[in-house]
């Protein structure tokens, strides 16, 4: 049985995104952790009026992480450093205007909202754009810090907790990437290398026939004319005759990797590539990987429904998920052809979804079982979607 795993770019886009959500859940950590320490210092130093206004401050920092993280999209991540990135000069403003000394008594409680600033952006798929999210949210957090002493009329002193944030994040994703690369060097591509092994295969095979059959026509007929008379028999003619046909019409080499596609199989791979093409003009680009369709006749209706469920879960990727790219594998065997149509989108709680709502349950998963097929969906918020759709090679699967 073969084992499904995701495809190889979708795997390490999963794992370089989980680099992303940590950061935000280290960020609110950060902020949660700063407020008992602020509320404990004012109050020790005598500033209970400031409180307040500090503590909504953080609010607002701690706010934006929340919708972040609720709606991981490109806009909503610029407006958070916008408005958190203001929070923070306001913040900073607020302790450091009427107590320049509590730099020097507590310098870490100053620059807490600025490690927010560096660990939260959207969730990032590739090394490098995580890396840059960072460098814009340590940008964002310094310049904060000089409006914010140029304002108290104080030497800058920003503190290393930010630079040291952002250094540590950028470590951490150059090893993702680094490990990333090398697992790319040295482990191969299952498809291709399936694919190649198919390909030595068939070259076996046609060796091994080419022998037999050079064997069993050309190299006896060889040695019926050596041995024969002056003159060959009618029935020995007819013989070369058809062993010559036999060579001549080369349908010896053919074997079931080099059969054409039948006509449904053929007309199913040309309305898969139709539906890429459709969607890339409505803006949502597929990324195909797995094999190609085995050889299997697909029964109409359940061509049908496959194909419709597919768009249905494109449908869903290009209206809600948030996110401009999709993954779509394709994967055939002896029994069924099987679709996986993965985004790193919002996502969604499928046990939330109310049961009067249509969405992926009728369109995806009743379909396919209405044709013997399956259909199921992985899914949580920040998280992105995966939807499986499988249907029967041949007759209807009756499990």
């Amino acid at each position: 049985m073969r084992v499904r795993i995701l495809p190889r770019e979708t795997a390490a886009a999963v794992i370089t995104g989980s680099v992303s959500a940590a950061g935000w859940a280290v960020a609110a950590a950060t902020i949660l952790l700063t407020t008992p320490v602020l509320v404990e210092t004012l109050v020790l130093r005598d500033r209970v009026d400031d409180l307040p206004l500090a503590l909504i401050l953080l609010g607002v920092v701690l706010g934006g992480i929340v919708a972040v993280v609720l709606r991981p999209r490109r806009w909503v991540a610029m407006a958070y450093l916008v408005v958190a990135g203001a929070a923070t000069l306001g913040y900073e403003v607020t302790l450091l205007l009427d107590d320049p000394g509590i730099v020097e008594h507590s310098p870490y409680l100053v620059n807490r909202p600025a490690l927010a600033l560096v660990l939260v952006g959207i969730p990032a798929t590739r090394a490098l754009v995580g890396i840059a999210w960072s460098l814009l949210g340590f940008a964002v957090a310094i310049i904060a810090g000089v409006v914010a002493y140029a304002i108290c009329g104080l030497t800058i002193r920003p503190g290393f907790g930010p630079l040291m944030v952002l250094v540590l994040t950028i470590v951490a994703y150059l090893t993702l990437a680094s490990i990333q690369a090398r697992i790319r060097r040295r482990v191969p591509n299952f498809d291709d290398l399936e694919s190649e092994t198919r390909a030595l295969e068939h070259g076996e095979d046609l060796a091994r026939r080419t022998t037999a059959v050079v064997h069993d026509t050309l190299l006896n007929d060889l040695a019926v004319v050596m041995n024969a008379p002056d003159r060959i028999d009618e029935r020995t003619r007819d013989r070369l005759l058809t062993d010559l046909e036999t060579l001549r019409g080369a349908d010896w080499i053919r074997t079931s990797a080099a059969v054409d596609l039948p006509a449904e199989d053929a007309g199913l791979r040309n309305d898969l590539a139709r539906l890429a093409s459709e969607f890339q003009w409505r803006g949502l680009s597929l990324h195909l990987t797995g094999s190609p369709f085995a050889h299997h006749v697909l029964e109409a209706d359940v061509a049908e429904a496959l194909l419709a469920a597919l768009r249905a879960a494109l449908e869903n990727v290009l209206r809600h998920s948030g996110v401009t790219t999709a993954e779509v594998e394709v994967i055939a065997d002896a029994d069924h052809v099987t679709m996986m149509v993965t985004d790193q989108g919002v996502g969604f709680d499928p046990a939330a979804v109310a049961p009067d709502r249509l969405g992926l349950r009728t369109s995806v998963v009743e379909r396919m079982a209405a044709v013997g097929g399956r259909a199921q969906v992985w899914s949580a918020p920040g998280e992105g979607t995966s939807v499986i759709i499988s249907a029967p090679t041949s007759g209807r699967d009756a499990s």
